[in-house]
């Protein structure tokens, strides 16, 4: 027996018996509130609900808190009255009634009732063999006190391996990789996401990223994961269906729309940041101050152009590069013969979940490290100006006018022929070096001073200046008043 009871009798019940639904003796003289405890006395019985930010979940026999929607338990209140007694508006008023009586405070991987020992939800894996304590290493069965809306389809084996899983990752990616991917696949196996990353895994096509991803999907399991469009993310309802998924893929991140792309970038950070958000929901009331518990890999070719000065997205960032395809090469039968190693390839990924909590941050490799770094540069189009052009220093006597640098930087956009969305006005190129060369420790300044170019001898005070950059100087060579003719 479990040691969360509140729903203890319902594991053991015979969920073959055909009892549900039959005659409730509902009394249509009474308000729909009264009906409404008649229905869930007799449905007891059966299974109980739940409701859960205004959803209603059912428990199924595998001890899985299912969705049930609204227009299905009204149909089960129907099949209860066959002589017809509740009208259609005291049916619906029912379900109301039935939501706020059975109302929980837990989402998704939490505790429904928790007792004083109940271990972290952020140390249990799911698996359909039991919920797996990492913590700990203990197995144990899955309780109806623990919110889980669906189990993967592998079952726990401490003793499992996965030899051709990992000679295939070989082929797949460089060695340097492995262990960052070890630590990835762990933590996508718990709600845990303090530690604020997402996978980007680009490169060549047929050379193993989908392969990866499918497996991925796999241990966290169908009801945990979900596939979404980096257009369809930005939109309106782009977050509904999030709050109960482990895993978030975005299958072909080829680049958005470019009315949706900003949106998409902030609701990316915003997910793998842990914010709190407001989650829009069709035909339903908005979710205040919801933090989805998904991890996000993406998939391209080629990396989307995100334009985030700020480094943000970057940073949070594990690339895997994938720089070899197998077209033409493809084995059938890899798919199943890997599908075999599941157990064990959990094994693997727990086993990089240790490591990774145990160090506190990801094991990156140098391919990693420069793949990172060249991400950062590819997104900030102001810190590779800055790397080129500039140079920060320690002392705010450095300065560098608003307008030589923007005059600067517009011939550098001209060199590296950079598209219109990257070539900023003044005020926004301002903005972009601040957020680029903030944790640098440059600053922008307005008052007005006297300035000096450091370049050019000219008498007196030194021309009036006003917008500045602060801890900031001009390379020699890429002053436009020293360009060679």
């Amino acid at each position: 027996m479990s040691r969360y009871s509140e729903f203890e009798a319902h594991s053991d019940f015979d969920w073959d018996e055909p009892l549900w639904p039959r005659e409730v003796g509902y009394d249509p003289s009474k308000h729909a509130s009264n009906n409404a405890h008649r229905f869930l006395c007799a449905r007891e019985d059966h299974a109980p609900l739940i409701c859960s930010d205004g959803d209603l979940y059912t428990l199924e026999p595998n001890n899985v808190w299912r969705l049930i929607p609204d227009s299905e338990v009204a149909a089960e209140i129907r099949k209860t009255d066959t002589e017809i007694r509740l009208d259609i508006s005291k049916l619906w008023l029912m379900v109301r009634e039935i939501k706020i009586a059975r109302s929980v405070n837990a989402r998704p991987f939490e505790w429904i009732n928790a007792r004083e020992d109940a271990p972290s939800p952020n140390d249990l894996i799911l698996s359909n063999s039991g919920i797996l304590n990492v913590a700990t290493g203990e197995l144990m069965d899955l309780t109806p006190d623990y919110f889980a809306t669906g189990v993967p389809d592998w079952a726990f084996d401490p003793n499992a391996d996965c030899p051709l899983w990992k000679s295939k990752l070989i082929e797949w990616l460089d060695p340097s990789f492995h262990p960052t991917l070890q630590e990835w696949f762990g933590l996508n196996l718990v709600p845990d996401t303090s530690f604020e990353k997402i996978a980007a895994m680009i490169g060549a096509s047929r050379g193993g990223k989908g392969t990866i991803k499918g497996l991925l999907e796999q241990l966290v399991g169908k009801h945990h994961s979900a596939s979404i469009m980096m257009n369809d993310l930005a939109g309106d309802f782009g977050l509904q269906t999030m709050t109960d998924k482990r895993l978030i893929v975005i299958p072909d991140a080829s680049d958005t729309e470019l009315s949706k792309r900003s949106m998409a970038l902030e609701r990316i950070k915003s997910i793998s940041g842990n914010d709190a958000l407001s989650v829009n929901r069709k035909n339903k009331a908005i979710l205040d101050q919801v933090r989805i518990p998904a991890k996000i890999t993406l998939l391209a070719n080629k990396h989307p152009k995100f334009i985030d000065e700020s480094g943000a997205l970057a940073v949070r960032e594990l690339v895997f590069l994938f720089d070899k395809s197998f077209a033409g090469k493809e084995d059938l039968s890899l798919k199943s013969r890997l599908t075999a190693e599941l157990p064990g390839i959990a094994n693997w990924a727990i086993e990089g979940l240790k490591r990774l909590r145990r160090n506190g941050k990801f094991t990156v490799g140098t391919a990693g490290q420069i793949a990172q770094e060249q991400l950062t540069d590819s997104q900030s189009p102001a810190l590779r100006f800055a790397k080129e052009c500039l140079t920060v220093t320690d002392s705010e006597d450095d300065m560098l006018p608003v307008t030589l640098a923007f005059e600067v930087y517009r011939e550098w956009a001209d060199r590296e022929s950079l598209g219109m969305r990257e070539r900023r006005n003044r005020e926004d190129f301002k903005a972009d070096m601040i957020a680029a060369l903030r944790a640098r420790g440059v600053r922008y300044a307005s008052n007005q001073v006297r300035w000096h170019d450091p370049y050019l001898s000219k008498p007196g005070k030194g021309e009036r200046v006003k917008a500045r950059f602060l801890r900031l100087k001009l390379k020699r060579e890429f002053h436009p008043e020293l360009q060679s003719p």
